[in-house]
């Protein structure tokens, strides 16, 4: 008898795979059956994505089926979300572990859009972490793939749909209230005006073996209103705190006596009546105002606009 044997461990040849354990109690399925499962749910999905989306915003999109990756679910999250953003969602009585990453170059564009900003066909998007404004603003592609996921995964039961605050970074491992249970990632390419970026679903592949997919119908709803997401990014914005800069021109100097300057040195205004002052943000000349006081403090008295255009608060996402 053996060491092995005689403390009571099973030999090294009886012991289980953990995949095939995995695949026993159907935590994990052939790659070949999950892939198919992807292939139809993602030819399902992508119609129903771009009918509810121009239902809620009036913005046309177009999903087509992309690529399908399977593993473990974190290792699949930390290898697609660079330039995406992540998020949390649940069907009730199907899955509390959905996990969505949609590419930041479509987030920024759909806002650029639908402030007015930006014609679809002309947009020259480069990746980049979303502002606070353009970030919580893709709750609403969230919104729209998670309702779209319900009609096609769980379409009689009305199953109640709920969509967590996005976030720019995944958690920490020891933050992550989820198990890191095998998962299948399908991309779905959604196409806005100019640009093309991926809308990825990751979800348990336990939860894709058990469940029948079913193409919902896509006739009109009636909308509640195809302004809605503008309204809610208009007010975002509207809400929003900007740092202002109020600049005063001075007398102009040679360059010799500005690079003899020293502190103590006192440089005159260039106005010798009231004092003109432009009042900008992030670089843009908003307001032309005057100089005064109130007390103890300085002041500025806004006069005229200094120039923006009927679209400037584009600007500021």
């Amino acid at each position: 008898m053996n060491a092995e044997t005689e403390t009571g461990a099973l030999p090294t040849a009886t012991r289980f795979d953990p995949d095939l354990l995995d695949r026993m109690i159907g935590a994990k399925g052939n790659a070949d059956a999950i892939e198919a499962k992807c292939q139809s749910l993602m030819q399902a999905l992508g119609p129903a994505l771009a009918a509810a989306f121009h239902n809620a915003t009036g913005v046309e999109i177009e999903a087509r089926p992309g690529d399908i990756r399977q593993g473990r679910r974190r290792a699949l999250l930390e290898e697609m979300l660079p330039n995406a953003v992540y998020c949390e969602s649940s069907i009730g009585d199907w899955s509390d572990a959905i996990a969505g990453l949609c590419g930041t170059r479509l987030i920024i564009g759909l806002v650029e859009c639908l402030l007015g900003g930006s014609d679809p066909a002309e947009l020259d998007i480069v990746a980049r972490p979303l502002s606070g404004i353009e970030l919580d603003m893709s709750l609403v592609v969230f919104e729209q793939l998670t309702e779209s996921l319900q009609q096609v995964v769980a379409p009689k039961t009305k199953a109640k749909t709920s969509v967590a605050k996005p976030q720019s970074e995944l958690r920490e491992e020891i933050d992550d209230p989820f198990p890191d249970f095998h998962a299948a990632a399908m991309t779905l390419d959604i196409g806005f005006g100019a640009v093309v970026a991926p809308l990825t679903l990751v979800l348990p592949q336990a939860i894709l073996l058990k469940t029948k997919i079913t193409a919902p119908a896509l006739g009109a709803k009636p909308s509640q209103s195809a302004l809605e997401w503008k309204e809610r990014l208009s007010q975002r914005v509207s809400r929003s705190q900007i740092s202002l800069q109020a600049a005063v021109a001075l007398a102009p100097l040679p360059l010799g006596e500005i690079s003899r300057l020293v502190p103590g040195d006192l440089l005159a205004f260039a106005d010798t009546g009231d004092i003109a002052v432009t009042l900008s943000a992030n670089g843009k000349p908003l307001y032309t105002c005057a100089l005064g006081r109130s007390g103890a403090q300085y002041m500025v008295k806004v006069e005229g606009a200094a120039g923006p255009d009927e679209n400037w608060k584009t600007d500021f996402v």
